[in-house]
């Protein structure tokens, strides 16, 4: 008898992959939204639950405490533990899944690449001049900072999570000078990657281009500011595609303003960009609206990599992207 897993999934899963899960479980969906006490009773005789829509409520201690069925978990974006009671799970055995960063890691580290090869063109000064009919053929206006090709160019890389780890794989062709900042970096993605490691201050004096790619955590809220920016130095490019309160937006549009780096940047702080910020009308500085993890594919994504764990789970294997109590730690700033 296959385990039953009650499944309140995106909009965007894909067929493809709810056929896949129903190969080794029977599905169970919610067709309205549950209240605690409705997810109790829907639970009762399953395995699993997924909860990545939004007709399951938040995961408290008396959901896991009244499903003595329930093994596994899975939920989308909850790295700081805020929808579920994961004390609570892990006291009553239910192994817990977050996919999120999975989910959009390809489209970002792609966005982050795309930043640093506008920025080394100087694109959103030359696109203004398009439009305006002002270009200048053959130069782009950028010769008092780094400017170019991006092979052989000096990177780094704040953050190496699994954003940071794809951005390595597509940077590999460039042949980049690349030094990393990550102190949680586990060892074997150091050897997986062959990655340098670097203390915070040596990545940002080796930088040409400097890509700040860490989740918003209480360590990692405005790491990025005036003393950093000044290790930078003049003339280099700074990419942000995380998380805007990481770096020091103020400062930072300070310097823009004196025309001290070129940026590329999705995130900011605060959002949505407000309609009067100078960072719109700065030629040094390639703003787009948070869009680098949006991509049809990352949003199937997220339902795709939650099945290959429950897969994985109810084969007997272990899982790859359990929510542990280190992850929690991490993004709450206690290690």
């Amino acid at each position: 008898m296959k385990p039953k897993v009650l499944v309140d999934k995106h909009g965007n899963a894909h067929a493809d992959d709810i056929t896949r899960l129903a190969a080794v479980a029977d599905i169970i969906e919610p067709e309205d939204e549950l209240t605690e006490e409705g997810l109790i009773a829907a639970l009762q005789g399953c395995a699993g639950l997924i909860r990545l829509g939004n007709r399951v409520p938040d995961l408290t201690r008396a959901i896991f405490s009244g499903t003595a069925d329930l093994e596994i978990a899975g939920v989308r974006g909850d790295r700081f533990g805020t929808g579920i009671d994961l004390k609570a799970a892990w006291e009553f055995g239910v192994v817990v899944v977050d996919t999120d960063n999975i989910g959009s890691a390809p489209p970002v580290a792609e966005w982050d690449l795309a930043l640093i090869l506008l920025c080394l063109r100087n694109g959103a000064a030359v696109y203004r001049q398009m439009i305006a009919g002002e270009e200048k053929w053959a130069v782009a206006g950028n010769e008092d900072y780094v400017n170019g090709e991006l092979t052989g160019r000096k990177v780094g890389l704040i953050g190496c999570g699994h954003v940071g780890q794809r951005l390595i794989e597509l940077l590999a062709p460039f042949n980049v000078d690349l030094q990393v900042y990550d102190p949680y970096l586990p060892k074997k993605i150091v050897t997986r990657y062959g990655i340098v490691r670097s203390e915070l201050d040596e990545v940002l004096i080796h930088a040409d281009i400097l890509v700040v790619q860490v989740p918003h955590t209480p360590k990692t809220e405005a790491m990025i500011g005036a003393r950093e920016l000044d290790l930078l130095g003049k003339g280099r490019i700074l990419i942000n595609c995380c998380r805007g309160p990481v770096v020091d937006y103020e400062e930072l549009t300070r310097r823009l303003e004196a025309g001290e780096f070129i940026a590329g940047l999705d995130v900011f702080d605060p959002e949505p960009l407000p309609r009067d910020s100078r960072l719109r009308q700065l030629p040094n500085v390639f703003v787009s609206p948070h869009i680098a993890w949006y991509a049809p594919e990352s949003l199937q994504r997220y339902f795709a990599t939650m099945v290959d764990d429950f897969i994985r789970f109810f084969s007997g294997e272990a899982v790859h992207y359990e929510l542990t109590a280190r992850i929690v730690d991490i993004r709450h700033g206690r290690v």
